[in-house]
């Protein structure tokens, strides 16, 4: 079965990369196999096909139809996937909106990206009040589970339905069919907006699901249970996660966050053999006691996982812990076939794809060994997004000179393999040295007592910047000195990049894909500087008066 399987989609076009046509030809050959777990139950391909015509019979009863924008505002539980399948088939462009959402991130959300209608569960719903009167173009708010949570429909400041409503209005039976093509817009994915208010990278279909099967092919998932403790709001979870499952005749087992303490057990209990992770998930799961039932699990695969932290991973729950270079933008543009995997490294160019490269500030390719931004340019039509939805100026800045610029610094090696240094926008200029908050970040995070860091650069008065680390302390460890740390980093790191500054906190701030939001940290106080920050300079100043 896995053997044909891959055979079929790797003979495939573009063209057949739609969602809802995929879905219906992997129900037909699997129609009685498990497609979703949950800890309370499963739901087949067939019944995950059938759910989604009967939710694209209610939606279009109210009026949502081809080329309408559709913000989806569910945790993870049973009506995400199929709701999303449904919106797909009638032509309808989802927009995933993080359910932490509230206030004027949620209205920048639906504002930009134009949705007229809004799926939430009722906790989310009740959020709507306080900026219906900003969203113009929302017509129509429906509520899932609002009448049994006792959500005032009336009350909500928009025309609003229970979810319940849709299959009271879905007229007729029989597949829900709207010729959706491959170039068509399947949904407007926010960005993490690591530099500022997230944007809406609009997403072919054909980007979507190649995404999927490029995931599918490079770790060998073909057929097996996927591990989901990720949000199905992002793409990872959605892409990588779901449809990767679906393509490749699997499971996924959905949970609705990750936790540390229930991780092994779930692995267990779904006999799960691959898991959708963010970098943090790893060095949590390291830091926890050894367990004697450490490598008693079915677990083969983190991804995405830091490849650096694949040899502890390994030695302790027998683990490889796997890496691409992957964005909501481009999907998967670098890694390695199965296997063929090196320490540090995000993998080698997908050819087949994209066309690759390292360049300087001027566009100028570099060579291998010398670091620069990775820009992409696709080899195929519609694997890339269009651009970013309703920002043009964002658009024609990313797309410059011919080249997607993802903004990531990176170098790769005399064989191809490349590696991820930081974000542009995270390399310190100290004392005329370009200073990697990565490199900074991962020594500081050796400390014994440091579960998490983030360093930025804040205004120095002499030039350039200077460095401050925001840390955030394991539990149950003891008071760290600020003093201890600096000196911990002077033993580890040249003089340049020893921080001068230091202030600890209880958590680092987040973007909805669980990056360090930086902005935030910079935007905080005096240009990043708070009255709770530690000035190892002037520390020494008083220590020598």
């Amino acid at each position: 079965m896995r053997d044909r399987l891959r055979t079929e989609l790797r003979t495939a076009t573009l063209e057949s990369f739609v969602l809802g046509d995929v879905l219906r030809a992997q129900a037909r050959a699997h129609r009685a196999d498990p497609f979703l777990k949950f800890r309370d139950g499963e739901i087949t391909y067939g019944e995950v096909d059938a759910a989604a015509d009967r939710m694209a019979r209610g939606l279009a009863a109210l009026g949502v139809g081809r080329g309408h924008h559709v913000g989806v505002m569910l945790p993870n539980c049973a009506d995400f996937v199929p709701l999303i399948f449904a919106l797909a088939r009638l032509g309808a462009v989802a927009v995933p909106i993080n359910p932490a959402y509230k206030g004027e991130l949620l209205r920048h959300v639906l504002a930009s990206s134009n949705s007229r209608w809004l799926i939430a569960d009722a906790p989310y719903a009740e959020r709507i009040p306080g900026v219906a009167g900003r969203l113009p173009d929302l017509g129509l708010v429906i509520v899932r589970d609002g009448t049994a949570a006792g959500v005032p429909l009336q009350a909500l400041g928009k025309p609003a339905v229970d979810m319940s409503a849709l299959s009271a209005r879905a007229n007729g039976t029989g597949e829900v069919e709207a010729g959706v093509t491959f170039s068509d817009l399947q949904a407007i994915m926010y960005t993490s907006g690591t530099t500022g208010p997230s944007k809406g990278a609009m997403v072919p279909h054909a980007l979507a699901l190649a995404c999927a099967y490029d995931s599918l092919d490079f770790l060998d998932r073909w057929g097996k249970t996927i591990y989901c403790p990720l949000p199905l709001f992002h793409a990872a979870a959605l892409w990588d996660g779901m449809l990767s499952a679906l393509l490749g005749g699997g499971s996924i087992a959905i949970v609705d966050r990750f936790s540390a303490s229930r991780f092994w057990d779930d692995v267990r209990r779904f006999d799960a053999q691959v898991t959708m992770s963010v970098f943090s998930m790893i060095p949590i799961l390291l830091s926890r006691p050894p367990a004697p039932d450490d490598r008693d699990h079915p677990m083969e695969t983190f991804y995405m996982g830091k490849s650096s932290l694949d040899e502890p991973l390994r030695e302790r729950f027998g683990v490889r812990s796997v890496e691409t270079y992957t964005s909501t933008e481009a999907g998967i543009a670098t890694g390695s076939p199965y296997g063929e995997w090196r320490t540090g490294s995000c993998g080698t160019a997908h050819d087949e794809r994209f066309e690759v490269a390292v360049v300087d500030e001027h566009d100028r390719e570099v060579g291998p060994g010398e670091p620069g931004e990775l820009v992409l340019r696709p080899k195929q039509p519609f694997v890339l997004t269009t651009g970013y939805y309703g920002d043009w100026e964002a658009t024609t800045r990313c797309f410059r000179n011919m080249w997607f610029h993802t903004g990531d610094r990176v170098w790769r090696d005399d064989d191809g393999y490349y590696y991820f240094l930081d974000r542009m926008k995270d390399a310190i200029r100290r004392r005329g040295e370009n200073i990697s908050a990565f490199d900074l970040e991962c020594e500081i995070n050796l400390h014994p007592e440091v579960l998490e860091c983030a360093a930025i650069g804040v205004p120095s008065e002499l030039e350039d910047e200077d460095i401050k680390v925001s840390v955030v302390v394991r539990p149950g460890s003891d008071p760290l000195d600020p003093a201890e740390l600096v000196a911990f980093c002077e033993e580890r790191l040249p003089h340049s990049m020893v921080p001068r500054y230091v202030e600890f906190v209880d958590a680092l701030p987040r973007t909805p894909t669980d990056k360090v939001a930086k902005y935030r940290l910079r935007a905080e106080g005096d240009h990043g500087l708070t009255p709770d920050t530690w000035d190892r300079e002037s520390h020494e100043r008083e220590g020598t008066a």
